[in-house]
């Protein structure tokens, strides 16, 4: 927070390439909660520290390293009416805000756009494209031309999502092939997973068998060694 924006837009790049991989997110939440139960101190000598903690909060939900509902429970951590309660609630003021992603997306940039975001749209387009009848040796070319392999796990999200959208299991195949080549690591398929597991209540609204699709997809990716075993009885013991 003491340092210009450059730094803090690549700390937030950090979190976001840690998150599931090396910090589970009950980690990052406890990290949080430490440093708005110190916030009055930081001010002492970071004059801006409330208005940063809420932008790099309201940047962890923008980056899925956090959901909304983690903010309520840092919230549920802290005094009522200390400086870190009003950060919180300044955080998500932020992310509720009019066109709230792309503000909170180049806070640290400027104009130049910020290169994680420009990723999610690449990504959406050379699944469409995929999808549509592209070639899976090509699909896997534009994933590695991408050069994130930390961002890789978006990737499995996107992918599951279009396979419950479209009722085809085409994406598993580009899964399948992306694993066999080691272009998407097991940890980063192993974190694609929990951010559909955890959003899907809201993908039920629109896909009624989400859930049991889902289910499928946990399955499937077990059997053929995608994702770690430790993940199969949490996923299914989140879902009853």
């Amino acid at each position: 927070m003491d340092r210009k924006n450059r730094e803090k837009e690549m700390a937030s790049i950090l979190l976001s390439a840690l998150h599931i991989e090396i910090f589970s997110t009950e980690d990052i939440v406890k990290g949080f909660v430490m440093l708005l139960e110190t916030a009055e101190d930081t001010a002492l000598d970071i004059l801006d520290a409330s208005n940063e903690l809420a932008l790099f909060l309201a940047r962890a939900v923008m980056d899925d390293v956090l959901v909304p509902l983690n903010l309520e429970e840092i919230g549920s951590n802290l005094p009522t009416n200390c400086s870190g309660s009003e950060t919180v609630r300044m955080a998500r003021s932020l992310i509720t805000a009019r066109h709230a992603g792309e503000r909170i997306l180049r806070r640290w940039v400027g104009g130049t756009g910020w290169p994680v975001e420009d990723a999610k749209d690449k990504i959406q387009k050379l699944l469409e494209e995929y999808e549509s009848g592209g070639v899976v040796t090509e699909a896997c070319q534009c994933i590695r031309d991408l050069g994130m392999p930390f961002f890789n796990h978006e990737v499995v999200k996107k992918a599951l999502v279009m396979a419950m959208e479209k009722k085809n299991d085409r994406m598993l195949d580009l899964l399948q092939e992306c694993s066999s080549e080691g272009l998407i690591t097991v940890y980063q398929m192993t974190k694609g997973f929990p951010r559909i597991r955890d959003g899907l209540d809201d993908l039920a609204l629109d896909i009624p068998n989400a859930n049991e699709k889902f289910r499928f997809y946990v399955d499937h990716a077990q059997k053929k060694g995608w994702l770690l075993p430790s993940f199969d009885s949490s996923a299914v013991q989140a879902l009853k």
